[in-house]
């Protein structure tokens, strides 16, 4: 069978997403690769966004519609993703946009790397409610046998960008819904699967990542505990994870709990946070804050740098996926991750 006649099975959950869900829709409509069935999940929507999907599915036959009482990401996702037939499962958040190729290009990965590639990303571009661009997301191409070192680092970053092979996606049984509404069941699926499968990657900003303080993931204390919930569900389904990467993954959730914290303004609360983050790690902690710290630096730099800058940004689709936009800071984090493997003695093929 070739790329094109493979059949990908695309997922959007919507929820009360109106005011998103036509540039979301015509950005996969406008896919290079045509063989899609799209498969909308409403999650009891209170808006017009039923109504308007509806127009879609009228126009273009691939559109599927599923309507359901509100239950939360986990379950939806799941739902679209069991009704679908295709080899491969791409999910897409109602407010995301994909660049015209980034089917393609992964389907491409995928033959490339053979039956063992549990699934394939793309790097992304954080975006306003315009589609203008804020700034690249991170740029880390991580490949192969990436399972301890997902358990420090969200290589991928937000739940739009991957495509999961259907057999990994049913091995480890979908979206975990002890995460529902909780958040990081993107990040949970992603490390499960590169358990026992392979991870490919695109090197090019093929998705737009929509930027909205309301979000779950702007809600940064829920995050970080979500994160530690997700680290302790893969403890119990991998018992040998090895100690010294679980250690330096607790401390690192712990810390960014207590950055969370800092961040609300509850810095006893942050700093009790951060000594127990000692207490695990001291030297994994240390050097985490410390590359935190250089992060917030280089944010800094980098908007300042755009205040100064009168005209408008570009828009995502009108920008060549193959360049980067503005300052990129994120690859300090990755080198500090290595870093940190390294001293731990971690024999590890993740880089």
């Amino acid at each position: 069978m070739s790329d094109a006649e493979v059949l990908v099975t695309v997922v959007i959950p919507a929820y009360n997403a109106a005011a998103t869900i036509d540039t979301t829709l015509n950005s996969v409509r406008c896919q290079t690769h045509r063989n899609l069935e799209i498969i909308v999940v409403i999650d009891g929507a209170t808006d017009n966004t039923e109504a308007l999907v509806r127009r879609h599915a009228q126009e273009d036959d691939r559109i599927v519609i599923i309507v359901t009482p509100n239950c939360g990401l986990c379950p939806t996702r799941n739902t679209g993703a069991r009704a679908g037939s295709g080899k491969f499962i791409a999910p897409l958040d109602a407010d995301d946009v994909w660049h015209p190729q980034k089917i393609e290009k992964q389907l491409e990965v995928f033959a490339e790397g053979g039956a063992d590639i549990g699934f394939v990303y793309t790097l992304f571009r954080r975006i306003d409610q315009w589609d203008y661009l804020i700034r690249d997301g991170a740029l880390t191409v991580w490949s192969g046998d990436i399972f301890c070192a997902s358990l420090l680092y969200n290589c991928v970053g937000n739940g739009s960008s991957i495509m999961i092979r259907r057999r990994a996606f049913e091995q480890v049984d979908g979206y975990c819904m002890a995460l529902n509404r909780w958040g990081c069941e993107d990040y949970l699926l992603q490390v499960l699967i590169s358990r026992d499968w392979k991870v490919g990657v695109v090197p090019e900003y093929l998705t737009g990542y929509r930027y909205d303080h309301r979000s779950m993931s702007r809600n940064h204390v829920r995050m970080a505990l979500a994160r530690l919930k997700m680290l302790n569900i893969v403890a119990q389904r991998h018992s040998n994870v090895p100690d010294n990467v679980m250690q330096l993954a607790r401390s690192y959730a712990t810390a960014e709990l207590a950055i969370a914290h800092a961040r609300d303004g509850k810095l006893l609360t942050a700093l009790s946070d951060f000594l127990a983050a000692f207490q695990i790690s001291s030297l994994s902690t240390a050097a985490y804050a410390f590359y935190r710290l250089r992060d917030f630096g280089y944010r800094f730099i980098r908007n300042a740098g755009g205040a100064l800058r009168q005209q408008k940004p570009p828009k995502f689709q009108s920008v060549n996926p193959t360049t980067r936009y503005g300052i990129s800071f994120h690859p300090l984090r990755s080198r500090t991750m290595r870093r940190l493997l390294h001293q731990t003695a971690l024999s590890t093929k993740s880089f």
